[in-house]
Order: structure tokens, then C-alpha cells, then sequence
């Protein structure tokens, strides 16, 4: 790579990088940092880079190990933002001087993020033009325990409307998995209305302009944006349960995950648990939306997926199969070590060593775990999930 020792082009002993180039470079260059330095190296570089983003394949996801703490799967090597606390997709949701924000790394795009919440009792669903629960008593949301115990899932819809999943208070009436949502700017002080009744969700997306929900018992239900409180169940019958299911008491300890195809065509549901014996089962279902009914899906067409609680995204597997042998042919599906442990000790009261993350093959139903090594996550601090940095 050539050296840019001045601000003119002339410095470089490569100043006039055809831009055909620079797009072979960048696209076998799999990490985010290594691509920002690509076109920190001189103007023309840069301007290169510029050219190439919109056709570039997507950068390897990092792990989010907490406190700011990242680390690429592309090379191994762990980086330090210093504000990130816990991350949500390509944003990191941090505390400054008592304020919550959202902040995405890459545009520098940043949402004040409301403490506090109200019970929603008319719709709020006004489009923002006003707050209609303004004189509803406002509850804190996010306290001493930290954002992460209240935040479960947030869903940046437009520059008007976040959507979350979260968790009130233990110990008030209304504790459990709540859909929630705040407009930015709509009030001076706006607050997270929380919609009833509640359906204890697992998780949610946006897709085709509106947001899907999961239930704990794989119901399928949509929110409309510009009505974010009324709700309709679109699949009501869960599909049949994974075999070999393990469970706590009386409930089966499956993991559910939603995101959308690579293409944006379809919508899925991965579920996936370990047996007693420790055997992964993991299943992925496409949601038929006009016949109402889960769908099992064998073959992701070469889709790459990686899991989380935070966020979940497919990568299609021709975009990535130059950056590793292990992407060769996708139909892959990457966990987050942290959660296969947790898994583990679960079943078996003890787990020996904690892996950075978990592949599952699709077509060969063999689970492979990869470490990273240098800053491994304990069972001490499990707070893992993927972050996906945006170009």
C-alpha cells in the first residue's frame, strides 16, 4: 500500500489509484478500521474509497464485549471507543454526564435517549404533532442497574420514531418484555410510551415499513409506524418444537432471534437450542404473511447469519466468501460464544472455556467454536453481541 506523505498527490508513490483497483483492494479488506485507513492514506485514496463504498460487500461484523471494548472477527484484534456501553446494530447507547444517548460511530448521528416512561392509555399515536400522554406520570425507565437491564432491543425506524423492547422495574405491575417507543423531538421532555396490553416480546424488526414483533411463544405481531401502539397478530400457531428441547421447570429454553434476508425480501425467525446430550438443534423459518403460518427454511440460498439479543443481520454469502474459507457457499450461522456457554452451564452447571463465537453449518448440522484469544468473554461479564459497523 502506498504512503501518502504530504497532503498532495504527487507525495504518493501511487497517487492515481484507478478506482477499479481500490474496489479489489477494499472489497478483500474485511475489517471497518482497515478500510478507514485505506482512504486515510492520501486524498486520491480516499476519494477512491468514496467511489467504491455503495458497491463494497458489507465489513465483518466486531464483538461488543462491553465498556466500549471491541474485537474484529475478521483479525483478531480489539479496539476501544470509550463510550460504548451497549450496542444496537451499528449504534452504541451510552450514559454522559447523566444523559442517555445513541450515537452511530461512522455518520456521527446522535438521539438523546429518554429515563423515564409512561403507561400509554390513548394510542399516542398522533404522528408526534403532540404528545397526548404529556401529563402521564412518568416512571424511570433506566436506573442504577444500568442500560442494559432496561434495554433489550432498540429499532432506529426513522429520525421520527425509536422503537424498543424493554424491561420496566422489577417488581411493578407492569415488569416484563414491553414494546415501547419514543418520537425525538416531539416534546421538550418526551418519555418512552409503553404500550398495553403488553405482549412480553422476544424480539422485533423493521421490514417493509412497519415493525414485527415476537412473542415467548413465536406469535407474530405488527406495529404500524404511524400508529405504533395498535397491534395485530399476524401468526398465531407456533411451529412444532425443536426435538430434544430442554427445560426449566416447565419452559422450553429455546433462543429466538428476528431479522430480515440479505435481499430484504423475507422475513425470518432463528430459534435454536442445546439437548441434554449438548447436540445443537437450530432451525430458521421464513414468515408467510398471507397464509398466517411459520415456514421452515433448509437452505439460507448461500445467506450468511449472525445471532444476538441486541441485533441479528444476514449477510448474503457472495459478499463475503473473499474474506475466509469459512464463508465459502454460506448457509452459516454465527453465535455468539457467550450465549452457547451460557447454554452449557445451564444444562450441565459448568462450562469449560468460553469461546468468542460458535458457527453452525446449515447443510452439515456440525457446530464449529472459534476463540479469538486476547480478550476472551467470561461468564462473569457476559454482555457479548454483535455490532455492525456501518461505511
Amino acid at each position: 500500500m502506498g504512503l501518502c506523505l504530504g497532503k498532495t498527490a504527487s507525495s504518493s508513490p501511487w497517487p492515481h489509484l484507478p478506482p477499479e483497483i481500490a474496489g479489489l483492494i477494499l472489497a478483500c479488506l474485511p475489517s471497518h478500521d482497515d478500510r478507514i485507513s485505506f482512504g486515510a492514506v492520501c486524498r486520491n485514496w480516499r476519494f477512491a474509497a468514496q467511489q467504491q463504498r455503495p458497491i463494497l460487500p458489507p465489513a465483518m461484523p466486531c464483538i461488543s464485549l462491553g465498556g466500549g471494548v471491541y474485537q474484529s472477527i475478521a483479525d483478531g484484534k480489539v479496539r476501544r471507543t470509550g463510550r460504548g456501553v451497549v450496542s444496537f446494530g451499528s449504534r452504541l447507547m451510552y450514559e454522559h454526564h447523566g444523559q442517555i444517548y445513541l450515537r452511530n460511530p461512522s455518520s456521527l448521528s446522535v438521539i438523546k435517549i429518554p429515563r423515564h416512561y409512561h403507561r400509554c392509555t390513548d394510542g399516542c399515536d398522533d404522528g408526534g404533532a403532540h404528545d397526548p400522554c404529556a401529563t402521564a406520570e412518568a416512571l424511570r425507565l433506566i436506573g442504577a442497574a444500568g442500560i442494559g437491564n432496561a434495554m433489550h432491543k432498540v429499532v432506529v425506524c426513522s429520525s421520527s420514531l425509536v422503537a424498543a423492547i424493554v424491561y420496566p422495574a422489577a417488581g411493578r405491575s407492569d415488569a416484563g418484555f414491553s414494546f415501547a417507543f419514543f418520537r425525538p423531538g416531539a416534546t421538550s421532555q418526551p418519555s418512552w410510551a409503553i404500550c398495553t396490553p403488553v405482549h412480553h416480546y422476544k424480539d422485533m424488526v423493521l421490514y417493509r415499513e412497519k415493525i414485527f414483533a415476537l412473542s415467548f411463544y413465536e406469535g407474530l405481531f405488527v406495529h404500524e409506524l404511524g400508529q405504533p401502539c395498535h397491534v395485530e397478530r399476524i401468526i398465531k400457531n407456533s411451529p412444532p418444537p425443536p426435538p430434544g428441547i430442554y427445560t426449566l421447570g416447565v419452559i422450553p429454553v429455546v433462543k429466538h432471534y428476528m431479522l430480515v434476508s440479505s435481499d430484504g425480501r423475507k422475513l425470518l425467525m432463528a430459534r435454536w437450542n442445546l439437548t441434554s446430550g449438548s447436540q445443537m438443534n437450530l432451525q430458521v423459518f421464513e414468515a408467510d404473511l398471507e397464509r398466517r403460518e411459520w415456514t421452515e427454511v433448509k437452505d439460507l440460498d448461500g445467506q450468511v447469519l449472525f445471532l444476538s439479543k441486541t441485533c441479528s443481520r444476514a449477510l448474503a454469502g457472495s459478499s463475503t466468501e473473499l474474506y475466509d474459507e469459512g464463508f465459502r457457499g454460506g448457509n452459516r450461522v454465527f453465535i455468539l460464544g457467550i450465549d452457547w456457554a451460557r447454554e452449557q452451564a445451564r444444562i450441565h452447571n459448568s462450562v469449560d472455556g468460553v469461546p468468542s463465537y460458535c458457527v453452525y453449518d446449515m447443510m452439515s448440522g456440525k457446530l464449529y467454536l472459534v476463540s479469538l484469544g486476547r480478550v476472551p468473554p467470561t461468564m462473569r461479564k457476559p454482555t457479548s453481541e454483535w455490532f455492525f459497523p456501518s461505511e
